[in-house]
Formats: C-alpha cells, sequence, structure tokens
C-alpha cells in the first residue's frame, strides 16, 4: 500500500477511536448537545413526569446533599433510593445518605442488592438487621439483576419470592421489585410468581422510549451529571402523579 493510502487509513482509524470515545464518554444532560441527540430527545420525554430522582450507594462517595436539593441548573429531585445491604454484606455509606436524604426533604427508599448464589433468608434478614422503616418512607427495594449459577431460573424466582415475603411480613409493606426490563420479562415475569407484588422499577437505557412493560418506576440513565455527587448518577422518573406517589409512602 502507498504511503499516502496509509495516511488516510490511519486519520480514519483515528478518527473513528475519537468518535467512540465521545459516545461512550458522554455524560447525559438537561442540556442540548450537538453531541447528545439522543439525550436531548430523551429529556424531552422525561420532562412531563412530575416525580423525579436519583438512586445511589456508597460508590458515590460523599454527597454534598445541599447542593442535590438546591442545584444550580434546572434539575430538581424529589426521592432518592439509597443502598441499604448488598448479598451479605453492609452498603459503606447508607446510614450517613440514609440520615443526610431525610435532613434535606427527599422522600427516600431503601434498596437489597441481591445475590442470587446466596440463601434468600438470610438475605432477607440481614436487610431487616440494618433498616428500619419510619412513615413517610419509600417501600423496600429487591434490587435483582444476576441469574444463578447454582440453580435454575424457577428456583431463583422461589429464592426472591421467599425474600419478598419475609420483607413484607417484617415491615408491613409490599415492596418494589427493581430490574432490567429485559431480566424482568425473561426470568422474572414467568410462572406468575410476582402477580401480588405489581410494584416495579425498571432500567431501561435505549433513549428512544419509555419501558414497554407495566412499571412505576423507570432508571431512564445511569450517566446524570447531578450537582454535589462527584460520579455520575442512575435518574429516575415516577410514572404517576404526586398524589400518586405520596399514596406509595408509608402512612
Amino acid at each position: 500500500m502507498k504511503p499516502k493510502k496509509w495516511t488516510a487509513v490511519i486519520v480514519l482509524a483515528v478518527t473513528l477511536l475519537v468518535t467512540v470515545t465521545i459516545i461512550m464518554t458522554e455524560r447525559y444532560s438537561y442540556h442540548s448537545s450537538p453531541r447528545q441527540p439522543a439525550n436531548t430527545f430523551l429529556h424531552q420525554r422525561i420532562k412531563k413526569f412530575q416525580i423525579h430522582g436519583i438512586d445511589i450507594s456508597h460508590h458515590q462517595g460523599l454527597i454534598d446533599w445541599q447542593q442535590v436539593k438546591h442545584p444550580d441548573t434546572a434539575q430538581r429531585f424529589n426521592f432518592a433510593f439509597i443502598r441499604a445491604t448488598v448479598g451479605m454484606n453492609k452498603d459503606q455509606r447508607f446510614k450517613e445518605n440514609w440520615e443526610a436524604a431525610l435532613d434535606h426533604g427527599f422522600s427516600r427508599g431503601a434498596y437489597h442488592y441481591y445475590w442470587s448464589n446466596v440463601n434468600s433468608t438470610k438475605q432477607a434478614h440481614h436487610f431487616i438487621e440494618n433498616f428500619s422503616i419510619a412513615k413517610g418512607d419509600l417501600p423496600p427495594v429487591l434490587d435483582i439483576e444476576d441469574i444463578s449459577n447454582v440453580q435454575n431460573k424457577k428456583s431463583l424466582r422461589k429464592g426472591l419470592k421467599n425474600w419478598i415475603q419475609i420483607i413484607e411480613t417484617h415491615y408491613g409493606v409490599k415492596p418494589i421489585i427493581y430490574s432490567g426490563e429485559a431480566f424482568y420479562r425473561d426470568v422474572l415475569k414467568a410462572d406468575a410468581y410476582f402477580n401480588d407484588y405489581p410494584r416495579v422499577w425498571i432500567a431501561n437505557y435505549n433513549g428512544v422510549a419509555s419501558p414497554r412493560i407495566s412499571w412505576d418506576f423507570w432508571q431512564y440513565t445511569d450517566r446524570m451529571p447531578v450537582n454535589g455527587i462527584e460520579t455520575l448518577v442512575d435518574a429516575n422518573v415516577f410514572k404517576g402523579s404526586l398524589e400518586e406517589f405520596n399514596r406509595l409512602l408509608v402512612p
């Protein structure tokens, strides 16, 4: 190949690499950007929702909740889902985030990240040991994202149902189920195991449309920059009105 052709190939390769890097690292923004047509379109879809929120864990580090509650931008958040436990471990910042969210006027909900290879009863009691619910809180959340490699899907569903029932009995409120749209559709909906637990929080980042299954909360991006938080954050909306949201809260 002649030198000029090699040069053209190298320039094309570098251009593609830079373009892919921009796409992969681009943050979600409420502001228009020539490089963010999908995000701009998505914002047009989500701004119709009244109730917005974030979900966090210790991965977000130390949070300046004052900035989160009173940002300098158009962002306004009403609620925060906060990780309490993961498998048989505690979230390292749950207590401080839980208290700070209340102090700054957020409606708050605690969630458990479920380990699919660990006994469900043990995980339920571990969550109970580390979380006390109060008036005005959102229902507890079961976060399930992974298939087990030690049991089949039917056994996994039984374990998840067991966790949910233990939590419901203890707290007196039906938990919310969180999962990705495909996982929920392909794994959780089978055998009608969760028909008695219709409150669903679905992650779907396709940037075009809301989830195609029934949902209460929609996690529409995992790349939201939020004032007061150093890392990118999962951003969510509630489907209903403020009155419907308030009816979800523990009386």
